[in-house]
């Protein structure tokens, strides 16, 4: 880490975020990455799409950190702002940049962009741009003096899907260099199903030495990053973290239930089919959200009624008559049947009850049952409970069953006690 303190702000820009029509994600994402290189940041703005404002702002958290990142204002419309407002407080023109127009014309293709997309390719004169392999708008980075402070000023697109690669990708290592600071030593991991609140506890439980950490809450997961200290440190506080929440739930590096469900797939030269009543399609959302997945995923069955089960998966009737739709009988039916259907290598099926109502006192909102098939193999079911709303409830018996099934393929220990404590 730099021996000295590097302080930072964070500027996002929308009215849309100040009306309070979108939550700002970027704050704490971008907050979270800046830390783990020991860059502070010491506040987090978030202002109206009004010029003059933006102005006095930028010009204001300039003066007082040595790096401001603005995200948003860089799509094609009026009311898009950031590169207007940068260049007028560095106090320079826009300037054309004919190679930007290109590829935004190209990532059109085969349509046309409109001409309003044009904008996009203008970025204050001395500033240099921010590849966006995803998306249209351009970012790009400069030096921005104020009041005889010199504060790098980075502009970075609104998309999560667009803003967060180019952050980890291109502008970490950008500030390390020109900050002059190292990359700090750290060792990255990823939990699931595990509340942040449970990780920083298990944390502070299993800490060493000087090993500090940060944590950053993502959409299924939460990341965490140990740094500092040695290097034997780091690898025996993950190991402690990973024997009190267990193997399946914390992964080496920043990876998602996905991918890593995926990887495992495709390095078996397997095909899954999936078989979803209460996650209503989400589970096949997440795997088929990845490009390429179609080599490894057959599809799925979406089936939310028992009419469903019985006559698109054949599940037999007397399954559900005497155990329910919510059950280890149904759930290690629909796996099989998937199978059966598809002619897939492996299936999970989930079932449950994500409420807010359709709970009783043997089957409270929350239970869910998951069953993993695998041809040739004997079957795997387990219940779980899961707490929270309705969105919470189908996310994360997607994600268990997406880890399970990864686990299962890997020869990993699904069965470890820690596994499941806390979910």
């Amino acid at each position: 880490m730099p021996e000295r303190e590097i302080r930072a702000a964070i500027l996002a820009v929308g009215t849309e975020l100040t009306e309070g029509v979108t939550q700002d994600s970027h704050g704490r994402f971008l907050a979270g990455l800046l830390g783990e290189s020991g860059i502070l940041v010491r506040e987090i703005v978030l202002i109206p799409d009004d010029r003059r404002l933006f102005v006095e702002e930028l010009k204001r958290l300039a003066e007082r950190a040595q790096v401001v990142v603005v995200s948003g204002g860089l799509g094609p419309t009026s009311d898009d702002l950031s590169r207007e407002v940068v260049a007028e407080a560095a106090g320079v023109e826009l300037r054309y940049r004919e190679e930007l127009w290109r590829l935004i014309v190209e990532r059109f293709a085969p349509g046309s962009p409109s001409e309003t997309n044009r904008r996009q390719a203008y970025i204050p004169e001395g500033f240099e741009v921010i590849a966006n392999p995803r998306g249209t708008a351009p970012g790009f980075w400069g030096r921005l003096s104020v009041a005889g402070a010199r504060a790098i000023v980075v502009a970075l697109p609104g998309p999560p899907g667009e803003l967060r690669p180019m952050a980890t990708e291109l502008v970490m290592p950008l500030l390390r260099r020109e900050l002059g600071s190292a990359e700090p030593a750290t060792l990255a991991a990823t939990s699931f199903l595990v509340a942040e609140s449970t990780l920083e506890e298990k944390l502070a439980e299993a800490r060493l030495g000087e090993v500090a950490w940060s944590t950053r809450a993502e959409h299924l997961k939460v990341a965490f990053t140990l740094r500092g200290g040695q290097d034997f440190e780091r690898t025996e506080m993950l190991r402690r973290v990973r024997e009190r929440l267990g193997p399946l739930r914390i992964r080496d590096g920043e990876v998602e239930a996905e991918r890593l469900l995926l990887d495992a797939l495709r390095a078996r030269r397997m095909t899954i089919a999936l078989a979803e009543s209460c996650t209503g399609g989400l589970g096949a959302k997440l795997l088929t959200d990845i490009p390429g997945a179609s080599d490894s995923v057959w599809g799925a069955f979406v089936v939310y009624s028992n009419d469903a089960k019985v006559r698109q998966l054949g599940v037999p009737r007397d399954i559900l008559d005497r155990y329910g739709a919510v059950s280890r009988e149904t759930a290690a039916s629909m796996a099989q049947c998937a199978l059966d259907r598809s002619g897939a290598d492996v299936s999970y099926a989930v079932t449950g009850i994500a409420g807010p109502g359709g709970g009783s006192p043997e089957k409270p909102v929350g239970t869910v049952w998951i069953a993993v098939g695998r041809r040739g193999r004997e079957g795997y079911e387990r219940g779980f409970r899961f707490a929270g709303s309705r969105d919470m409830v189908r996310r994360r018996s997607a994600v268990a069953a997406t880890l399970v099934t990864d686990a299962l393929l890997r020869g990993g220990d699904v069965d470890n006690k820690a596994n499941w404590e806390y979910s």
